[in-house]
Order: C-alpha cells, then structure tokens, then sequence
C-alpha cells in the first residue's frame, strides 16, 4: 500500500453559502453574510476547477430530492478539468 494520501472535495449541488444549506424547503435561501449561491453550471465548474488546483483528487457529487441531478451534473462538468476525478454519491432506495 502506498503512502499517498487522497483528497476530496464537494459539489454544492443544494447550493452554497456560508451557513449550513437547507433541504429544499426554501431554508436555505436565507441571507447568511456573503449570500446563497445558487448550483449554476458555471459555479459549480468554479468549484472544480479551484479543487483542481488544490491537492485535490476527486469531487463528491452528491445525491438527494434537493440536488441537482448528480450523473447530469458529473457529465456536465467532467471537460472542465483535466485531471480531476468524481466520484458520485449513491443512495439505494
């Protein structure tokens, strides 16, 4: 077993902000400083790119009713790095 050491990061797909995101009910778009960032495209390539450039391996894209869909999203932004991994969050049932 080698000694490297891999790190992962996390797709906001609920949305971002400074505070804890809500479930889908609308709690989460409440103004914490710095605001709610809504899981655009174009953020979260943001994202993967600046994960890109920090030791990170991977990404995990996450699942659930209140994310965008998690294979869409993968696929979506998998030409945005060159090196980066994704791993993708799988909840049976």
């Amino acid at each position: 077993m080698s000694g490297n050491i891999h790190l992962h990061w996390y797709l906001p797909t609920n949305g971002d902000s400074r505070g804890l995101t809500g479930s889908g009910n609308d709690s989460h778009v409440v103004e914490f400083s710095g605001g709610f960032r809504a899981p655009t495209l174009a953020y979260l390539g943001d994202v993967a790119r600046a994960a890109e450039q920090q030791p990170f391996h991977a990404v995990l894209t996450p699942t659930g009713t209140w994310c965008e869909d998690a294979w869409i999203t993968t696929a979506a932004l998998a030409h945005e790095t060159k090196r980066l991994k994704f791993l993708v969050a799988f909840r049976p049932g």
